[in-house]
């Protein structure tokens, strides 16, 4: 496995989307929002070596290291099994579809030259490199608004969308002009672009959330227009691209209000135009490998899509933007490590800007195409900053582990609703602010059958979920200095459209909120939400909240779903120790409390405590870092449920007895998360919001 120097290690271990969003206005942007990738030393392949050089190549040279390819489009049609094509550092402006395939004995490997990084970029590279004669001042514009000194009037061909899923504004039936077609990134720090909607908004001096007053439209452009800070506006009719980069006012972004340069000029940009077209397609190839790139310059299209493809690995490389980031579509035995998945969220940007004024793009989608996704694999990787997360209902055994997930301002992880037989494995990550972390939506009234394969569903295990430092979900409505919408708490689980939940599994984990949840439903949702025609079991979790004490809630249920529970552990930090009487008594009188014998004999919240964990290290001030392990002590200690011995868990054999609560059994080492592991479980202070 390739490994970062150590000097990296300590450079990028300070991983923050607090980091100060403020630039000095004489020709840089702001701070990156993550760290930014850096060239990697390994050795290079044993096999057959083949180089390309955007910047010195020549695509009549042999591709040797002194005589490099330009393109790599000549280059990727040269490559045979065993191959490892090497990109010298440099920025290749294309869209590729390799289309040759390794074995699994010589697979074909695309790389970064040792000690360099190429960057494969689907944008326009004049307002990369030529800045300065790529932008004029707009005559008529708002103040600061410029417009492309070319056109590009083949931007609007309306290619067919590929990563069709629901919410995601596909088709837009009846608003098709509104569709983005420029977005991209600050080139210096990959800090996203807002890509309007509307030119309207981007003219605007308006940063509160008012919406249409009573008699007028009450879609978007009936509202008051919206500034959502830097970005990029398409004109249709002119065939030109509008930029403004003015300075965001809203009181209360505090370090996340963009400061820096205004004139598109002096700034390098990273600009894609147009929508459906693939930056890195791989269609029906096998045994390739993609090492140690970066992509960007994607605009509302998938960055990397797999179709048809088997046995590919994706192994340190860091991908700004896509809708979505990955498509992965009728693929097989696909492996995603060490990555960085880097959505279009800027700091200054919210759930409202991007659904209802953007686009509300996901980072990754798998589609239903036959045959099924099969084996796929996320592993130590780092998906950040977006609007959606992942929709992965179509996959059978996915593995999704040690990854980090954090800052997406709506859904999370979507592996409903129930199928027949789809299986997910959701094991050992740091989950932090998602709106709503576990979510489903229904696209057919009749696609969830009430039967399944007993070993369907989705298995939620020994992961960290800190919900605290919560998501933007809207700018507020009037002036508020305390900067508190910047941190609205959503729901661990939750829906759309009233679908049949999936078959779940969820045990062992440690999950935090800071504010109560909804409606005080038991178990953070999960004793008590979408138990119509499927399973649940719930069971070793700790379930910590800071205001008032997670209760017995539940609001709306009559008749009691197949949940099977036990050896929870709740606690309100605050108010944990002057809680007075049981929590559960209410409930224990009424007959949904009686009917709930029917899946669990004992009865919902029998074997469930209110009480102090004893953490090692919690403290009310979330911008610290944490230690979650258990106090010798804690009640969670050998105080658990015993579990079947088919459920999967890599630490059953720290309890020796009966198990510990928890995500970390007492005295196991905290595993890092992320690409080469370098962010703690726990997080860390400057990884907080």
């Amino acid at each position: 496995m390739n490994t970062l120097p150590l000097v990296v290690l300590i450079c990028t271990a300070a991983f923050a989307i607090a980091a100060p969003a403020t630039g000095d206005a004489t020709g840089h942007s702001c701070p990156p929002m993550r760290p930014l990738p850096v060239a990697m030393k390994s050795p290079l392949a044993a096999g057959p070596k083949l180089f390309a050089d955007a910047a010195r190549g020549d695509d009549t040279g042999t591709g040797s290291e002194k005589a490099p390819w330009k393109t790599l489009a000549h280059a990727l049609r040269q490559l045979k099994p065993g191959d490892t094509l090497y990109l010298r550092s440099g920025t290749f402006y294309e869209k590729a579809a390799p289309t040759r395939s390794g074995t699994a004995e010589a697979p074909i490997t695309i790389a970064s030259y040792p000690g360099e990084l190429a960057i494969i970029d689907g944008g326009l590279r004049e307002f990369a490199e030529s800045p300065a004669t790529s932008w004029e001042p707009f005559a008529g514009g708002a103040e600061g608004e410029f417009i492309s000194t070319k056109t590009y009037f083949g931007a609007d061909t309306r290619r067919a969308p590929q990563q069709f899923i629901p919410a995601s504004w596909e088709p837009m039936w009846g608003i098709e002009d509104e569709r983005p077609l420029a977005l991209g990134n600050f080139a210096d720090s990959m800090v996203p672009l807002h890509g309007y909607r509307f030119a309207a908004d981007l003219r605007a001096t308006n940063e509160f959330w008012l919406r249409a007053k009573k008699g007028e439209p009450k879609k978007a452009e009936g509202d008051t227009p919206l500034y959502g800070g830097p970005g990029l506006w398409f004109d249709r009719e002119t065939g030109r691209v509008h930029v403004r980069l003015a300075h965001t006012k809203l009181e209360g972004l505090g370090d996340r209000a963009y400061r820096g340069e205004t004139d598109p000029r002096k700034l390098p940009l990273v600009v894609a135009l147009g929508f459906g077209e693939d930056v890195m397609r791989l269609t029906g190839v096998k045994n390739v490998r993609l090492q140690n790139l970066v992509f960007r310059g994607a605009t509302g299209s998938p960055m990397i899509h797999l179709y048809g493809a088997q046995d590919i690995e994706i192994d340190h490389v860091t991908v700004f933007g896509g809708f979505p980031g990955l498509l992965v579509d009728a693929s097989k035995n696909v492996r995603v490590t060490h990555s960085a998945f880097r959505s279009l969220a800027a700091p200054w940007i919210s759930r409202a800007h991007m659904k209802y004024r953007g686009t509300p793009s996901y980072a990754i989608v798998l589609r239903d195409d036959q045959p099924s996704n099969e084996n796929i694999e996320f592993a130590w990787s780092e998906f950040t900053d977006g609007h959606d997360f992942a929709f992965l209902r179509y996959a059978k055994n996915l593995r999704f582990h040690h990854n980090f997930a954090d800052n997406f301002n709506d859904d999370g992880l979507e592996c409903g609703p129930k199928l027949r037989s789809h299986t997910f494995f959701i094991h050992e990550n740091r989950i932090g602010g998602i709106l709503s972390p576990f979510t489903q939506h229904e696209g057919d009234k009749d696609e969830s059958p009430i039967d399944h394969d007993p070993k369907a569903g989705m298995s939620v295990f020994r992961n960290v979920i800190d919900l605290r430092a919560g998501t933007y979900s809207s700018p507020p409505s009037e002036a508020d200095a305390t900067g508190a919408f910047l941190h609205r708490e959503g729901h661990l689980v939750g829906d759309h459209g009233g679908p049949i939940w999936p078959v779940m599994r969820f045990y062992q984990n440690t999950v935090l909120r800071e504010t109560p949840t909804f409606r005080d439903y038991f178990l953070f949702g999960l004793g008590a939400m979408g138990l119509r025609n499927t399973e649940r079991d719930v069971f070793n979790n700790i379930f910590v909240q800071f205001e008032k004490v997670p209760g017995a809630g539940f609001a709306g249920v009559r008749e009691p779903g197949n949940l099977r529970e036990g050896g929870n552990i709740l606690w309100g930090v605050k108010d944990g120790a002057a809680a007075v009487g049981n929590p559960f008594a209410k409930f224990r009188a009424s007959p949904v409390f009686e009917a709930s014998k029917k899946s669990d004999p004992s009865g919902w919240t029998t074997r469930d405590r209110v009480i102090d964990p004893k953490f090692a290290a919690l403290t009310s001030d979330h911008s610290r870092a944490d230690d979650l392990g258990l106090q010798t002590a804690s009640p969670a200690v050998k105080s658990g449920v015993a579990l079947p011995v088919e459920w999967p868990d890599p630490l059953h054999t720290a309890d020796k007895d009966a198990p510990d609560i928890g995500a970390i059994p007492l005295g196991a080492k905290p595993w890092g998360v992320g690409v080469d592991g370098r962010i703690p479980l726990f997080g860390e202070a400057s990884a907080k919001r």
